[in-house]
């Protein structure tokens, strides 16, 4: 029933994403492709789901844009505070024989290459395709006899497809929503049904640049960094 679910998610993904390129966005990509990039840094959080708990994932992204509509970046992405219903506990015999238990945390991180395409925007609407393929580590980490250990340890491998609304309400500031799906290949494959999940957010957002042109209108070096926001 989930792998179900997970297929239709998908399609419909596909098929929204599909329909938005189905717009004339190639000569708009070679368009932006022939502008001078500029520095973007963005901040961002996500909900998600593994082993049926509610996660959250904090992501730090850079690079450059172009044209104001085409980024190519790249990121770190790791999971923030689990619930304690992700914890495992661990036996293990102490130096008098006796066994004894200890709790082990779930730790994921993972490093991504970033690209966004933004098929839509106006004075207050923006509507966007994030795509992230990261690389990291999954495991469980815990601390026994004063050392730090690791175990159920394997690389990951990650596709994240997503789709963004922005609306800014004012020059400096806006809210947005993202909807998408996070893919994990490992060699378990119980651990990739796990960690496969719908990821979502909801922002509030900061635009730093329109705030620094406010308060230093004759800058130059605000021309050579356009996009700063955090989520």
């Amino acid at each position: 029933m989930y792998q179900q679910k997970l297929i239709l998610f998908l399609i419909l993904l596909n098929l929204l994403q599909l329909k938005t390129i189905a717009q004339p966005t190639i000569d708009t990509m070679k368009w932006c492709l022939q502008q001078k990039p500029h520095l973007f840094g963005k901040i961002d959080t996500r909900q998600s789901f593994i082993y049926n708990n509610r996660v959250k994932i904090i992501g730090i992204k850079g690079g450059l844009n172009y044209g104001k509509r085409l980024q190519f970046g790249l990121g770190y992405n790791q999971l923030y505070s689990p619930s304690k219903k992700l914890d495992k506990q661990l036996y293990f015999f102490d130096t008098n024989g006796t066994k004894d238990s200890i709790t082990s945390k779930l730790k994921l991180f993972y490093f991504s290459i970033h690209t966004e395409y933004i098929f839509y925007k106006n004075n207050h609407w923006q509507l966007s395709m994030p795509l992230q393929l990261g690389v990291g580590d999954t495991y469980y980490k815990y601390q026994l006899f004063n050392k730090k250990q690791k175990t159920n340890q394997f690389i990951v491998f990650i596709y994240e497809p997503a789709i963004s609304i922005e609306y800014k309400i004012v020059k400096w500031a806006g809210v947005g929503a993202d909807i998408g799906f996070r893919l994990m290949a490992t060699k378990q494959k119980e651990i990739n049904q796990q960690f496969n999940s719908p990821t979502y957010a909801f922002k509030f957002l900061i635009y730093y640049d329109e705030i620094l042109k406010i308060l230093f209108p004759n800058n130059k070096w605000q021309k050579k960094l356009k996009i700063i926001k955090t989520e």
